[in-house]
């Protein structure tokens, strides 16, 4: 069962790649006049979808960063409250 999740999201990731690939393609082609390789398809897609990954990680890592500095600052005023009284 995880064998073919694994490879359900596997496929889908480069059928994703594939489409993005094929339209940045189309688009060169059409901009530039120049006809470029079916071969470069796939590697401008998987380039594209880690890119995407990539940019999705550091904005949730800096999310994440935001939320942790807001919880030491909600801790930080409980604490003061207490002192005070």
């Amino acid at each position: 069962m995880a064998e073919t999740l694994l490879e359900d999201v596997l496929s889908f990731i480069y059928t994703i790649g594939h489409w993005i690939g094929q339209k940045i393609v189309e688009l060169i082609q059409f901009i530039s006049g120049v006809i470029l390789p079916q071969s470069i398809v796939d590697a401008i897609g998987m380039l594209v979808v880690l890119t995407i990954f990539l940019a999705i990680a550091e904005v949730a890592k800096k999310a994440i960063w935001i939320v942790v500095a807001l919880g030491w600052v909600f801790i930080i005023i409980r604490i003061l409250m207490l002192m005070i009284g």
